[in-house]
């Protein structure tokens, strides 16, 4: 029903949009800090995707989604509850997430990571099949207008721990990992380096 999907839409922005207070809050910012630098609560990218991975006989020969960190300020999932499917990097390790009955997962993306010069980090994950059940998640993409150049905060560069990235729009930077396909969390981390 395209009005439920609407109102889930209305509310899961209104999440955000909190979240992203709370966020700037724990950094020392005002707290309409980050949702003004994603452009301000009319001006947001937001989309909704539903992903749906049918089951495998053979899940070790294929990944749902090869390993990534997602672009964009966060994704706000909301997962198959009786499947689990979701992986997280740490360190040498996949840890599966196990989704919790009515809760969301939310990943932090890398425009978070740009704009908390790295206090905050994008998270690695991947999308594993199932051997005998079909798995659907609803992730909410919850991101940056796309013209407004993303850089770390002022107030969170110092001598000793100067800006690590340059600034750079959300649609520079969509194009700049566009050119270097998927691998990992490869593409934030090489923009300190440049």
């Amino acid at each position: 029903n395209r009005n439920i999907i609407s109102e889930y839409g209305e509310q899961v922005v209104m999440l955000g949009g909190r979240i992203l207070e709370i966020l700037s809050i724990n950094l020392g910012l005002r707290e309409d800090f980050l949702l003004n630098a994603f452009g301000g609560e009319n001006d947001l990218g937001a989309c909704l995707r539903v992903n749906f991975y049918p089951k495998c006989p053979q899940p070790d020969l294929t990944l749902g989604l090869s390993p990534h960190s997602d672009p964009g300020g966060m994704t706000i999932l909301l997962p198959d509850e009786n499947v689990s499917g979701l992986q997280v990097r740490r360190g040498e390790d996949w840890i599966t997430v196990k989704p919790v009955p009515n809760a969301f997962i939310i990943n932090m993306g890398d425009q978070i990571q740009v704009l908390s010069n790295a206090i905050y980090k994008s998270i690695e994950h991947r999308v594993i099949v199932n051997s005998n059940k079909d798995r659907v998640s609803l992730a909410f993409f919850y991101n940056p207008r796309s013209d407004i150049p993303i850089q770390p905060a002022k107030e969170l560069v110092t001598k000793d721990r100067p800006a690590l990235y340059p600034p750079m729009t959300f649609d520079e930077y969509r194009l700049y990992i566009r050119t270097r396909g998927p691998s990992g969390k490869a593409q934030v981390e090489s923009l300190t380096s440049e």
